[in-house]
């Protein structure tokens, strides 16, 4: 367990959950926290050749993450049509074993709260395979929500996918916390009314949890870090 981990379940034990406007929910962007953001590389290697490329990329990446093409296809288009070497099926395919051990101790130690969990980002069908066999296997998610998920042809970062998702726990948008190392999505979120967390590391996201889950408390009570 890591040291981030021991850091928040030493400083949650003080937290009560009496507050009506409590944190209820919190979800988590899957690329950028659970699982590094291999497309985005791709989008940046992409932005990198130029304009009409990474606009050619981004159209194909969404036409994934709708389920329009499949991952073969995906990495067939990057090695033919957009001449990427650093890409491959293989490399974009993601297993259970690519998922902190960590991460899913935090996650653990949340749920100790009865704080809902979720998953709300960009998932093909791979994605989405692997979160619902994982779990399966850990119950850590209430909920797992996607455009794909919800057979939606909208971006992930509209008013109708997080709504979904915020119905989906069955908790409003103010009793909510999103998780993104993604600026776009941060802001997006907190548009949408959810309170936000900048994910950069482990450390940082237990000292930020820490500090949103126990605002109510008073200021003598003593949260170590």
């Amino acid at each position: 367990m890591s040291q981030a981990v021991r850091r928040f379940l030493a400083a949650s034990r003080v937290i009560c959950y009496a507050e009506s406007d409590m944190v209820k929910a919190i979800f988590f962007d899957f690329y950028s926290v659970w699982v590094p953001d291999k497309l985005q590389a791709v989008l940046d290697e992409a932005k990198a050749r130029g304009a009409s490329e990474a606009d050619a990329m981004t159209q194909l990446t969404q036409q994934y993450y709708h389920g329009e093409v499949n991952l073969t296809t995906m990495a067939f288009n990057l090695k033919f049509k957009h001449g990427s070497t650093n890409f491959d099926e293989a490399s974009l395919n993601l297993h259970e074993s690519d998922i902190s051990p960590d991460l899913v101790n935090l996650a653990r130690a949340l749920h100790g709260h009865f704080v809902k969990l979720g998953i709300l980002g960009n998932l093909g069908f791979m994605e989405l395979g692997l979160l619902y066999e994982f779990n399966s296997a850990q119950s850590l998610f209430e909920a797992i929500v996607s455009p794909l998920s919800l057979s939606l042809k909208r971006p992930l970062l509209s008013k109708e996918v997080f709504t979904k998702a915020t119905q989906t726990v069955g908790e409003t948008p103010d009793s909510c916390v999103a998780i993104s190392g993604h600026d776009d999505y941060i802001a997006f979120a907190s548009s949408f009314g959810m309170q936000t967390i900048k994910f950069t590391s482990l450390t940082q996201l237990a000292d930020d949890l820490v500090r949103i889950l126990a605002k109510d408390i008073p200021t003598s009570v003593n949260l170590p870090r």
